[in-house]
């Protein structure tokens, strides 16, 4: 996984469903008509299936988003790092929700009924909520623009190289449903991972590669992001300690045309050493 991908996606969904206003009472304002129904990578809002099946039904006829990041391209110019160039795929899912069920057997016999969410084939006015929903997200997710809940995704989409906006069919390919992807190109800071332990030696949020250091540290802690920044950073250790520079072996032949592979100097004509300063 690429953690500047991982912190492009975090910081798209806090910008397109503040935590500030999913934990104020009322809940809101939001930046976009989808509201609270912003969704990282799958729609997966409760485990409980009465909670489920409450959410299938509260959701009907409501527009929806889902973030994903796929494709990824990393550029080093003369192997220079971090990357010289990152260009990350930033992947928006629009719907208008249709709700249905589905019986599920249990293992031990009978079956069960799951609501299930889908796209309904679309008409003029989904169309028109579409086009709403879409101009909202563009806006927010405008590396150039000003809305007040993405200044943390403006720091990790540095540039915006590409958008493609394409309709939904349905299983068929025929029949227009209510539904859009939306495909964002943009560059992204590299991956950076810390060269030496840091004095004094860093721990929690601080020990996260940037750029997800810093979306993380701008998150709420009690956030959903907050939480998986704090429980991956838990997963990772201090650097190892550089090896001090004490000197420099200088070994050379002379008119061979073979250069020398001993460190030890057997096979060279010259061998010499330059002590460093402490």
């Amino acid at each position: 996984m690429s953690l500047s991908r991982l912190a492009l996606r975090l910081a798209a969904y806090e910008a397109l469903c503040p935590y500030a206003s999913v934990s104020a009472s009322p809940q809101g304002p939001w930046p976009t008509l989808a509201g609270a129904n912003v969704f990282d990578s799958r729609v997966d809002p409760v485990a409980a299936e009465d909670d489920w099946n409450a959410f299938v039904k509260s959701i009907e006829n409501q527009p929806l988003i889902i973030l994903y990041t796929e494709e990824q391209e990393t550029s080093p110019v003369e192997g220079e790092y971090p990357a010289d160039k990152e260009i990350a795929e930033l992947v928006v899912e629009l719907m208008i929700v249709a709700t249905g069920s589905v019986d599920v057997e249990q293992p031990g016999g009978g079956t069960t009924t799951v609501g299930t969410i889908g796209a309904p084939l679309s008409d003029r006015q989904h169309e028109a909520l579409l086009d709403v929903l879409e101009a909202q997200v563009r806006n927010v997710l405008d590396p150039q623009g000003y809305a007040p809940t993405a200044a943390t995704y403006r720091q990790v989409a540095r540039e915006l190289h590409h958008v493609h906006s394409v309709p939904q069919r349905d299983a068929d390919k025929v029949a227009r449903i209510a539904a859009r992807t939306v495909k964002f190109r943009l560059r992204i800071p590299a991956t950076g991972w810390p060269l030496q332990p840091s004095t004094p030696p860093a721990s929690g949020l601080g020990l996260l590669p940037q750029p997800l250091q810093g979306v993380a540290q701008a998150l709420n802690p009690a956030s959903s992001g907050g939480l998986l920044c704090a429980a991956i950073a838990t997963m990772i250790a201090q650097p190892a300690a550089l090896v001090p520079l004490t000197d420099i072996r200088i070994l050379s032949t002379v008119d061979r045309g073979v250069a020398p592979t001993d460190p030890a100097g057997s096979d060279s004509d010259v061998v010499g050493d330059v002590p460093l300063a402490g």
